[in-house]
């Protein structure tokens, strides 16, 4: 089977929107965990900063944009 083009981007959308939902994304070097209503905490290798769950959805979006993937 050939995987198009097209399809690896379904792929990728579908895991994107996967992510979304879970509350710990992980990262290469960094994880960030959402906790409760409006908070999440970006865990890397030089320690913790809490930010709000606000900022943690702009740093995805940014990340989709960066790959040019629409959700």
């Amino acid at each position: 089977m050939k995987l198009t083009e097209q399809r690896l981007i379904e792929i990728i959308k579908e895991e994107y929107q996967s992510i979304l939902n879970e509350k710990t994304i992980r990262l290469k070097n960094m994880d960030i965990n959402f906790h409760g209503s409006d908070q999440a905490q970006i865990l890397g290798n030089k320690g913790r900063m809490g930010i709000s769950k606000m900022d943690a959805k702009t740093i995805l979006y940014s990340i989709a944009k960066e790959f040019g993937i629409r959700v």
